[in-house]
């Protein structure tokens, strides 16, 4: 394979990912403000981590994962809240070690749904 064609694959692999991972989002109505930390209910270390497991990306899932929550703040990028959370990949490995990162939390037709950042 020459480096033109493998150029020309990547460059094509990143503009569907971009653009399919785009449309997947929901559609938000970004003139809504967005609900302060606090107004809203706050999911359990077991619902974050629920909502984790239950969640599907273009990699995968994340079946073993466990969570656990941080701070909180307004999530500006939609519904919900974000939360520094210490995020644990599998959590069957017992050298496993959690990695800080934040993540949206919203409640959607009863049950809590995670944005992976």
């Amino acid at each position: 394979m020459k480096f033109g064609s493998s150029a020309a694959i990547v460059v094509v692999a990143l503009a569907a990912g971009l653009g399919g991972g785009h449309d997947l989002w929901p559609r938000i109505n970004a003139s809504a403000p967005p609900p302060m930390a606090g107004e809203e209910p706050q999911p359990t270390d077991a619902e974050a981590t629920a909502a984790v497991r239950r969640h599907k990306d273009f990699f995968g899932t994340y079946a073993n994962a466990e969570v656990k929550l941080g701070d909180c703040s307004a999530n500006h990028d939609g519904p919900g809240t974000v939360w520094m959370t210490a995020l644990t990949m599998d959590a069957t490995k017992p050298k496993a070690q959690p990695v800080k990162r934040p993540m949206g939390f919203a409640r959607l037709n009863g049950q809590w749904e995670v944005s992976i950042r």
